[in-house]
């Protein structure tokens, strides 16, 4: 089956910052680097809406050691500075998924299946699954 994007859990106070602050840089430490630009980040809320609640298009995924990510990519993380050394304490290595276009779903889709911390990859049946019932 085609993969058509990769999803990650984002606590709902992290997923609004997307919404109403505009935050296009996701930072996280499992690395699914199936995908290619222009798949989808499909946003899953893990804590409010347990649901997918919106996407965007992929720029680019990749590892990158945590001082560069600081200095590239600042102020559009998702996390404060203060959040991401937090997150970031016992890693030389952590992963960005930069996006453009994001699309805030009317309406949540509910996922087939538990969304784990490490993420997941979006296959083509689940992708039309989300498409057709976004809203």
């Amino acid at each position: 089956m085609i993969i058509k994007g990769v999803t990650h859990p984002v606590p709902t106070e992290y997923a609004k910052r997307i919404y109403d602050e505009g935050k296009d840089v996701f930072v996280c430490k499992p690395y699914l680097g199936r995908v290619s630009p222009g798949d989808k980040f499909v946003i899953y809320e893990s804590h409010g809406a347990k649901a997918y609640t919106g996407w965007a298009d992929i720029v680019s995924i990749q590892k990158m050691p945590k001082r560069k990510i600081i200095s590239e990519y600042g102020e559009r993380l998702m996390l404060t500075e203060d959040e991401f050394r937090d997150y970031s304490r016992d890693r030389k290595e952590m992963t960005i998924i930069e996006f453009k276009n994001f699309e805030k779903f009317r309406a949540p889709v509910k996922p087939k299946r538990f969304i784990s911390i490490g993420g997941k990859y979006i296959r083509e049946d689940e992708y039309k699954m989300v498409e057709e019932n976004r809203g």
